[in-house]
């Protein structure tokens, strides 16, 4: 190779590093595309939305919403696998499409490796909840009824469903006698409870219900407590090796630059924090729950195994 082209071929790479640097520092220079797997007007919809206007603030430049629904959120998911790994190309998703779905059938990615995570910035409770009028009055009152021979119909918003998969690690753990009653929605199965047509239902949304003594809470799915209901402990807590850490997050295409992904994540993170949004959120009965993109990194590869588990004994039976 001459000394001319020694000099220009060094000279086109050294180029290129400053253009991918300076892209990275520059970002971003056009409008952001936010998919979200589901159709308008939902609670994830309504909150990306809103989390995106606050965030064109901090940014300065436009996050064009884009609703993908279809395949309980895995197509959306699919569509962004193939999008620039550019931070152009973001997905606002949540807990069916990244760790209950693919565990328990094929879906065309990898919710680890396909996708980096950014932040999560929601994710309802989910409680196990029985009729005011219920003899039990704990959780492991109930845990008790059933591993001494008590049938206990349970139900959820369908089956090899988060809630599903996580009761059936109980019985799992604990040979307690548990009866599974899917429904088509969390609406159904709340519904169902309420008629007395089954013993206690693992469903989000039911403050009101609870606070109206309609419905006694006995114990939460989730990685942490309810602030709604403090005392009320979380079934790790009462001692079930078992969690449903429902998440919503907003994720990129794996391979996006690093330096993009930290500028994301510090800005997502401050408009999620905000009193503007948390008040927004309140009024939308959804809770704000900040997680580092590397946290929920580690949320979704955790549920994923343990759900891949359970749902392979459970096709087996």
């Amino acid at each position: 190779m001459s000394l001319l082209k020694t000099v220009l071929t060094g000279a086109v790479i050294s180029s290129m590093f400053v253009s991918l640097g300076a892209n990275a520092v520059d970002y971003p220079t056009h409008p952001i595309t936010m998919v979200v797997p589901y159709g308008a007007g939902g609670t994830t919809d309504i909150s990306a939305r809103k989390l995106s206007s606050l965030a064109e603030a901090e940014l300065g430049q436009p996050i064009v919403i884009e609703n993908r629904p279809g395949g309980s959120g895995t197509n959306a998911m699919r569509a962004v696998t193939k999008a620039k790994k550019d931070g152009y190309t973001l997905i606002a998703t949540t807990s069916s499409p990244l760790f209950v779905t693919p565990a328990v059938r094929p879906v065309g990615y990898d919710s680890v490796k396909d996708f980096t995570p950014i932040l999560n910035y929601s994710g309802p409770y989910h409680g196990v909840l029985v009729q005011a009028d219920s003899p039990y009055q704990s959780f492991d009152e109930l845990m008790a009824a059933a591993k001494s021979g008590t049938s206990i119909s349970y139900g959820t918003a369908g089956a090899m469903g988060g809630p599903h998969l996580s009761f059936e690690l109980i019985a799992r753990e604990t040979r307690a006698k548990l009866k599974h009653v899917p429904f088509n929605g969390a609406g159904s199965a709340t519904a169902a409870l309420l008629g007395g047509h089954v013993d206690v239902a693992l469903v989000p949304a039911y403050r009101d219900l609870v606070l109206d003594s309609k419905l006694r809470l006995l114990g939460v799915l989730d990685d942490s407590r309810d602030p709604d209901f403090a005392s009320v402990p979380t079934l790790k807590e009462a001692g079930y090796d078992v969690e449903f850490p429902s998440v919503v997050g907003v994720m990129a295409p794996a391979g996006t630059d690093p330096k993009i992904v930290a500028k994301l994540e510090a800005t997502f993170t401050k408009v999620a924090n905000s009193d503007e949004f948390k008040e927004f959120m309140t009024k939308l009965n959804q809770p704000v729950r900040v997680m580092t993109g590397k946290k929920l990194g580690e949320t979704i590869k955790m549920n994923l195994e343990n759900f891949r588990e359970v749902a392979k004994e459970l096709s087996q039976k």
